[in-house]
């Protein structure tokens, strides 16, 4: 069984869209990573064993779906998976699901509801 750092969370993101984010969590008092493709985000996973992954969908050789179901594969239930994307089609919803995700997001979406959505994961999986 794999612990989780409940203050943790890992964005799994390109550059130009995560900083805002980033900084908005470390705000609200977590302790954020970053990674820019799906395999870093495994292996900083596996490394910093976040609580909550929040991950975009489309992301360079391994996107986010297959890096939800490898973390799911890896950790099982133990951390949270939120996809964060442009992806707003009921499929792509459907496929985040399957995938492992807990929750989809769809961009644009302001940080402090991104940091929202987070709390309420966290205060459910500690209930």
């Amino acid at each position: 069984m794999h612990t989780v750092n409940t203050d943790r969370v890992l964005i799994v993101e390109q550059p130009d869209g995560r900083e805002m984010l980033k900084l908005a969590l470390e705000l609200a008092g977590f302790e954020v990573d970053l990674a820019g493709t799906g395999e870093e985000g495994l292996l900083t996973a596996a490394v910093r064993t976040p609580a909550v992954v929040i991950s975009d969908i489309d992301l360079p050789q391994m996107d986010g779906w297959q890096l939800a179901a490898a973390l799911r594969h890896q950790f099982g239930h133990a951390m949270r998976l939120v996809a964060l994307t442009s992806r707003d089609d009921p499929d792509d919803r459907r496929r985040s699901a399957t995938a492992g995700f807990d929750v989809h997001l769809v961009k644009p979406i302001s940080p402090h509801r991104v940091q929202s959505k987070l709390t309420q994961l966290l205060d459910a999986a500690d209930g």
